[in-house]
């Protein structure tokens, strides 16, 4: 059965109701997100449900009820994906689905009768998109929607700041930045001197950290460094084990990142040795579950002098990419898009990397 989902306000709900009947009646599935009554609420909110509802491939199609429609055609186009019509009538209906590809049909409840939307509805729902040179239109209204919220989306950076005096690991070196150059010695630039371990602050794993044949991190794929990724924030947990993964939400996750109480140990400059990590067994049930990177915000993703290393040993064995020294700070729950870029060097057994969330 063809399914559809609908969404109202207050002033669009008695239209709702009506229409909502002469769907069922073509053969279609209604999926109704609110609201449920004639009192009075804000638009946005349902709008914004059924909406994300078209975007996210659930549904091919969505149908918004209002008094004028201006409001929530608005909001329904705020939405990435979501190509909105407010139609008055079966040639604008028409044209917003052969020319445009509308997939989101408004109307307003107080601007048209009963059966002009009944009309409307019959011949938006049947009205296939022409393609052709409007094809090529859609492509660049896209395109400039990719690239407005590639420009606003908020980004947290979630890397250390790299400093003379901040934690590393017992026995690494301490990160040393020396003038090598400079301007006031009568040098035409300033160049510096960096001296530290290749696991200092923020920082990625490669295979060849504990695997003497394992891959050095020039030879990670950088795809696996970039893209979608689930921030989970579990900030009182002591360590993380398969049963408390086994609690998350991690259906169809590739990029796990994990913050805990460990975050708020960032800022102190002596390692503390009592910070949250993964157990072997949560390591073991990532490798099955296909994920191939994961982050956690200390030095660390084992526990401290751990023999055998078995967290790194089961990720690093599998081929997951494993990032640590990541500040979670104020990062919210929920999905992210991840860059992560260590610095390529040969054969290197890890690397520092600068690690951004920008907002999906």
């Amino acid at each position: 059965m063809r399914r559809i989902v609908v969404s109202s306000d207050h002033a669009g709900f008695e239209l709702k109701q009506v229409l909502k009947e002469f769907l069922q009646e073509q053969g279609y599935q209604v999926e109704d997100v609110g609201t449920c009554s004639t009192e009075p609420v804000d638009y946005p909110e349902f709008t914004k449900m059924a909406c994300e509802r078209v975007a996210s491939g659930e549904f091919s199609r969505g149908i918004i009820f209002c008094g004028t429609g201006q409001g929530d055609a608005m909001v329904a186009n705020k939405i990435p994906g979501i190509r909105a019509a407010l139609c008055w009538d079966t040639f604008t209906a028409e044209l917003s689905r052969a020319h445009n590809d509308s997939n989101v049909l408004v109307l307003g409840g107080w601007l048209i009768g009963r059966w002009l939307a009944r009309e409307i509805i019959r011949v938006w729902l049947a009205t296939p998109f022409d393609g052709g040179r409007h094809e090529r239109r859609i492509r660049q209204m896209m395109a400039i929607e990719h690239h407005a919220h590639l420009h606003y989306r908020k980004v947290y950076d979630v890397s250390l700041t790299v400093a003379p005096g901040m934690a590393v690991w017992p026995g690494d070196p301490a990160v040393s930045i020396e003038a090598a150059k400079s301007i006031t010695s009568g040098n035409t630039g300033n160049i510096s001197m960096l001296h530290m371990g290749s696991h200092t602050g923020t920082h990625v794993d490669a295979p060849r950290h504990f695997l003497p044949s394992g891959t050095g991190i020039d030879a990670i794929d950088p795809s696996v460094l970039l893209g979608r990724a689930r921030v989970f924030q579990l900030p009182k947990v002591q360590y993380v084990d398969r049963a408390l993964l086994e609690g998350l939400d991690l259906q169809g996750v590739k990029r796990a990142v994990l913050g805990t109480r460990n975050s708020a140990l960032q800022k102190q400059k002596r390692l503390n040795l009592d910070y949250a990590y993964i157990s072997n067994d949560a390591a073991q049930y990532l490798v099955e579950l296909g994920v191939k990177l994961v982050g956690i915000d200390y030095l660390s993703i084992e526990e401290y002098q751990k023999e055998g290393h078995p967290t790194h040993m089961a990720l690093l064995g599998a081929g997951l990419v494993i990032v640590e020294g990541l500040d979670l700070t104020d990062v919210p729950p929920g999905d992210y898009e991840i860059l992560c870029l260590p610095l390529k060097i040969k054969d290197g057994d890890g690397a520092p990397a600068r690690v951004l969330l920008r907002e999906l």
